[in-house]
């Protein structure tokens, strides 16, 4: 018999709905209940995607036994991550407070007012690997709500509090130079010169951090800058933390090597990939990064984009029962018995193959030798290398196809979707596709249509959007404006930001909050979210939306707002440089100044030009017209403007 989260719109709860849990999805009514028959909140924090979730809900919230310990002694709280990310945030950031680390699934115990005073991420149904069976954790924490209540609403409340407080710090200063040195020295020093991207494992792609360093190559190039950006760039692309198959890139490397990766693919982590892959070329020019950009396009078009607009939000992990990476991994004498000797050959110089650390029969594709190198390795043709590796790429893929697909969750999250159409555009300057263009405005139009109405803009339909919706939408619409020059993107781009301004604005200590208004739990707490994690954050990206909405319609209390945005957080940036590149671009864009080139003869090779920072306006003037703050300077040929 089925649950009530059968009735919910989450995909990531309706695949609990037939679990023996009494779950609840976060509302007044579970709180209530929970009030009234005198019983803790078990809450569980997860995504459709993610692969610990499916092992949890298959080892205890789909066992009988603790099902029953669950539903006798809890009122259980569902919450899909991607749907609520305001939800998770504050849970995330107790969780880590107890246990140092966060993650998914994330498991919470919480007082019947919804604050938490316990809690972990995956638990094994039964004690092993030194941690606590979910088990006997339930019964721990039934015994101590019958038997020491106050030592429980004694943590909670402390808890609570260290929360509050930790939201209401001030950290307004004044911002300068000084503080994007500190930022992009903190992240040089960060980087692994050895096998690239920053720290260690497990490795996450940080598109916002090496956009950062592209931007700063531009204006301060030296060999050691662009050494760090190609090492990691590189890395990455070649790693098997990329399809190298069907294009895209999974979540996050579980080695230093980028070699084995967790296999969801993440709409957010693509968008901003895509950008950065995009950017790449254009400033450094390697085919690598043309094909790597190329590959998340070619994804997202054949797999995850509705036709009437709009980007899926994530493709699942796992297929059959658990089975992680099973539609990506082979086996060696699988690829021995699909290809050709000639094909093997080179295939077998062209990938390396990476075991899986419990199976290492189930192997990862990697790029191990470029084709170029290949190439030269067996003294063939270029072209004759590059057709016979893309008849055994074809065949290892159709194999791969005859498989179970892992499963893709078709919600539109406005957030998301509007950096994909943000990075569709960057896309579309550098590489002219056509299609990008149309389907950067194809799903612009649909969330205007869809989740935008009566003055409010929605993260998905049915549920009111965050500040990230509206500020993050607001970017795309400013990009799609410069590319088509239609004026109703940029009105709705400044009623957007002059919305969320209403809704989200902090008069005190400014910057933008997540939500608006109060709700259960630990809704109560106002967040101002900052941490580059898993997206850009909406107050690292939103002083760069201001400031060119400030540039291309001369409303000068949006620049006063992107300042106010910038300094609000300065102190936070000085003392953790790495919470947030977002933050440290928008620094640089302010620092530097929007520039606004207007012209009417060169506007398509004016899209083309790179200089950071720039917006483009086709405008009926003689030759070019470049403005950087109040002052402006007429060109006659495209080739005569400065780009530094």
């Amino acid at each position: 018999m089925a649950n009530r989260l059968a009735r919910s719109k989450s995909p990531y709860l309706q695949k609990s709905a037939h679990q023996p849990v009494d779950w609840h999805e976060w509302s007044e009514e579970a709180f209530r209940k929970a009030k009234e028959e005198d019983k803790p909140i078990l809450l569980s924090i997860g995504g459709v995607w993610c692969h610990w979730c499916h092992v949890m809900a298959h080892e205890s919230f789909e066992n009988p036994q603790i099902a029953h310990i669950i539903n006798q002694h809890f009122v259980p709280i569902k919450v899909d991550r991607d749907e609520r990310p305001d939800i998770d945030r504050r849970y995330q950031e107790v969780v880590i407070a107890l246990t140092g680390s966060g993650g998914w699934p994330l498991t919470v115990f919480l007082t019947p007012e919804g604050k938490a005073f316990f809690g972990g991420t995956y638990f094994p149904p039964e004690d092993r690997w030194g941690r606590p069976g979910f088990k006997s954790l339930l019964l721990r924490i039934a015994q101590l709500w019958k038997e020491d209540r106050q030592r429980i609403f004694k943590s909670a409340e402390s808890l609570y509090e260290g929360l509050k407080i930790y939201n209401q710090r001030n950290f307004k200063d004044p911002v300068g130079e000084d503080l994007l040195q500190a930022g992009l020295t903190s992240l040089l020093t960060s980087i692994d010169y050895q096998w690239g991207g920053i720290g260690s494992a497990p490795k996450f792609h940080h598109a916002k951090a090496f956009e950062l360093l592209l931007y700063h190559y531009h204006f301060s190039p030296s060999p050691t800058l662009r050494k760090a950006i190609e090492l990691s760039l590189d890395a990455m692309a070649k790693g098997g933390v990329y399809d190298h198959l069907l294009g895209g890139f999974f979540r996050y490397s579980t080695d230093e090597r980028w070699h084995i990766p967790h296999f969801e693919k993440m709409l957010y982590d693509n968008a901003e990939l895509l950008s950065l892959y995009s950017l790449a070329y254009k400033i450094l020019g390697k085919e690598l990064y043309k094909k790597t950009a190329e590959g998340i396009f070619e994804y997202y078009r054949t797999y995850c984009y509705d036709p009437e607009g709009g980007f899926y939000a994530s493709q699942d992990a796992d297929i059959g029962l658990l089975e992680e990476g099973g539609y990506y991994t082979f086996r060696r004498e699988e690829i021995e018995s699909l290809l050709t000797p000639e094909e093997l050959r080179l295939a077998s110089l062209h990938f390396g193959l990476a075991p899986m650390p419990h199976e290492p029969e189930r192997q990862v594709l990697y790029l191990y030798m470029e084709e170029e190198e290949v190439a030269q390795a067996v003294g063939m043709r270029l072209d004759r290398v590059r057709e016979l590796l893309d008849r055994a790429k074809l065949k290892l893929r159709s194999h791969r196809e005859s498989r179970q697909m892992p499963y893709i969750d078709k919600t539109l999250y406005t957030n998301w979707n509007a950096l994909m159409v943000s990075a569709l555009c960057e896309y579309y300057k550098v590489f002219g596709q056509p299609q990008a263009l149309q389907m950067a405005e194809a799903t612009a139009k649909r969330l205007l249509r869809d989740h935008y109405r009566e003055g409010t803009l929605y993260h998905r339909e049915g549920l009111e959007g965050f500040s990230e919706d509206y500020l993050f939408l607001s970017q795309a619409l400013i990009q799609l404006f410069e590319l088509v020059q239609e004026g109703t993107y940029l009105e709705t781009a400044l009623w957007l930001a002059r919305r969320a301004i209403e809704l989200f604005w902090d008069d005190m200590d400014w910057g933008f909050y997540d939500r608006a208004g109060e709700g259960e739990g630990l809704l109560q707490v106002r967040v101002k979210n900052l941490q580059d994690t898993p997206t850009q954050s909406v107050n690292g990206s939103a002083g760069y939306t201001l400031l060119l909405l400030g540039t291309l319609t001369g409303q000068g209390d949006l620049v006063e707002y992107a300042e106010k945005t910038l300094q609000a957080f300065s102190r936070y940036v000085r003392q953790v440089p790495m919470v947030s590149h977002s933050y440290l671009i928008s620094l640089y864009a302010y620092l530097k100044g929007p520039v606004r080139l207007e012209t009417r003869d060169f506007f398509r090779r004016a899209l083309e030009l790179f200089i950071p920072f720039k917006v483009v306006l086709r405008s009926e003037v003689d030759g070019l017209v470049v403005c950087k703050g109040q002052s402006c300077q007429r060109y006659q040929t495209l080739e005569e403007v400065p780009v530094r």
